[in-house]
């Protein structure tokens, strides 16, 4: 004679049971409704039995609100509508174009370091052979609308050059055609003297100064 089942033996007969009724029920169910079986998971089984779609109709039904939808703020002025939109002016300028604009004069004196310098005022007072010899120490520099001015008043305001980095260039007091490394005055007479003292600067900035000998 066998000995009498034990009480996990029990849960399990139980719920084979259980199992094997719901199953049995969700068959007759299936049957008699045409509807497909859900299974634990929520997904429904595969069946071979044709299901009607449903008719959809002509106008669209507008859902009713829920209390979640009903309680949301929405604030006009977070989203903007088509005709806002619309509305925006395309000639605005971005803000490229705006520090482009706004930041070109201070870079230009920012750039300078003190790194150019005069190096040598060679033959004052002979306009033949006069030049001022300027040296970049540093990295390259435009010279447009510099100035070079003497103690007695007298200005060179520097064109379209380049001074390239760890390079020189000569400033010539008489004539010529300009050059990368040469740029001459063409005046009729001398520009300096012995005594001079001479500043370059840029917008008013003081780069550099030098005594002539």
């Amino acid at each position: 004679m066998s000995s009498p089942l034990t009480r996990k033996q029990w849960l399990v007969v139980i719920l084979v049971n259980v199992v094997v009724s719901a199953i049995t029920t969700l068959m007759i169910v299936r049957v008699l409704t045409n509807q497909p079986i859900q299974t634990a998971a929520g997904a429904a089984p595969e069946t071979n039995v044709p299901v009607a779609s449903p008719t959809l109709p002509a106008t669209p039904v507008e859902a009713p609100a829920t209390s979640a939808e009903i309680s949301v703020d929405v604030s006009p002025t977070t989203t903007p509508d088509e005709d806002s939109v619309a509305a925006i002016p395309t000639s605005t300028p971005t803000p490229e174009n705006d520090s482009e604009s706004t930041s070109t004069a201070p870079d230009t004196v920012a750039s300078v370091d003190a790194n150019v310098r005069i190096s040598a005022v060679l033959y004052p007072g002979q306009r033949q052979r006069e030049v001022v010899v300027i040296v970049n120490e540093g990295s390259e520099v435009e010279m447009k609308d510099w100035t070079l001015s003497s103690s007695r008043g007298i200005t060179y305001t520097f064109g379209n050059v380049t001074l390239f980095r760890d390079s020189f260039i000569n400033l010539h007091t008489t004539t010529g055609a300009d050059v990368p490394t040469d740029l001459f005055w063409n005046r009729t007479e001398p520009a300096w003297q012995s005594g001079d003292v001479l500043t370059l600067s840029i917008q008013g900035k003081e780069i550099a100064t030098y005594k002539v000998k």
